[in-house]
């Protein structure tokens, strides 16, 4: 089973997201996604800095998780928070 973290910007709460559609909160000490609402210079700079990925999306925690989901794992027709 493949997982990745993902962590907002604005949040401190992790969440991990599993190949089989499984959404649930984690307490990891690093992450592999930051989501945010605008992608800038400084937020890519640290992001090859410090290894992870950016992900940009304005929209409520759930639908960037889903996107975040699908993007990832797009063979994936579920979804679910736990």
């Amino acid at each position: 089973m493949s997982l990745v973290i993902v962590k907002f910007e604005d949040d401190h709460t992790f969440y991990t997201i599993s190949d089989n559609g499984l959404i649930s909160k984690t307490n990891p000490n690093k992450y592999d996604i930051l989501v945010v609402k605008k992608i800038d210079k400084d937020k890519v700079y640290n992001a090859i800095k410090e290894g992870y990925k950016i992900f940009e999306c304005n929209e409520s925690k759930e639908e960037c998780l889903i996107k975040v989901l699908n993007k990832i794992f797009p063979y994936c027709k579920t979804c679910k928070f736990s």
